[in-house]
C-alpha cells in the first residue's frame, strides 16, 4: 500500500532547517521535515501539520515544488508518494521534538554524504526555485538508489 506524505525545506537566510529521525523510516539520515499524510487532508494542510510537530514552527505560507515517488525493491507500486514544499516563511523558534534533532544546514553545500541517496538529484532543483516530479527507484533495503527518472516543469 503506498503511503503519502510531505516533506519541507524551511529557509532562513542561507540554511534550510532538516531532521536526524531518531525512530522512523530513514532514521539514519538528515532529511526535512515532513510526515504522513492523515484522511482527508490535503498535502498543504500536512505540511503545516507536520512542520508543527516535528520542530515548533507555524508555517505562514509554503510553496509546492512537485512530487517525488519512491520504489523499494522490485514493485510497480511506490511505497512513498512525497510532497515537495519549501517555505521561508515561519514564526517561532525550531525546537527538537521526539522526532529527531534539528540541525541548520548551508544550502550552497547541503550535507550529502548524510542525506538520502536521491537529495542530490532533487534538491538543487528546490533551492533554484523550481518544480519538478521524479520517480526513484531503491533496492528492499532503501539503501542504494538504483535508477530514477526526473523532470523539470515548465
Amino acid at each position: 500500500m503506498t503511503i503519502y506524505g510531505t516533506m519541507c525545506y524551511i529557509i532562513r537566510n542561507d540554511k534550510a532547517l532538516l531532521i536526524g529521525k531518531e525512530k522512523s523510516f530513514g532514521s539514519r539520515e538528515l532529511n526535512a521535515p515532513g510526515g504522513k499524510l492523515e484522511e482527508g487532508e490535503t498535502p498543504e494542510d500536512c505540511v503545516v501539520r507536520e512542520i508543527f510537530e516535528e520542530t515548533g514552527l507555524l508555517l505562514s505560507s509554503v510553496k509546492r515544488h512537485g512530487v517525488l515517488n519512491f520504489y523499494f525493491g522490485k514493485t510497480d507500486k511506490p511505497y512513498w508518494v512525497v510532497y515537495v514544499f519549501s517555505s521561508t516563511s515561519f514564526t517561532g523558534e525550531p525546537k527538537a521534538s521526539t522526532e529527531g534533532y534539528l540541525e541548520w544546514v548551508r544550502l550552497d553545500c547541503p550535507p550529502y554524504d548524510k542525506m538520502w541517496e536521491d537529495d542530490p538529484y532533487w534538491v538543487p532543483l528546490l533551492i533554484q526555485g523550481k518544480t519538478f516530479s521524479g520517480d526513484f527507484y531503491f533496492n528492499e533495503e532503501g539503501s542504494k538508489l538504483l535508477n530514477h527518472s526526473l523532470s523539470v516543469n515548465e
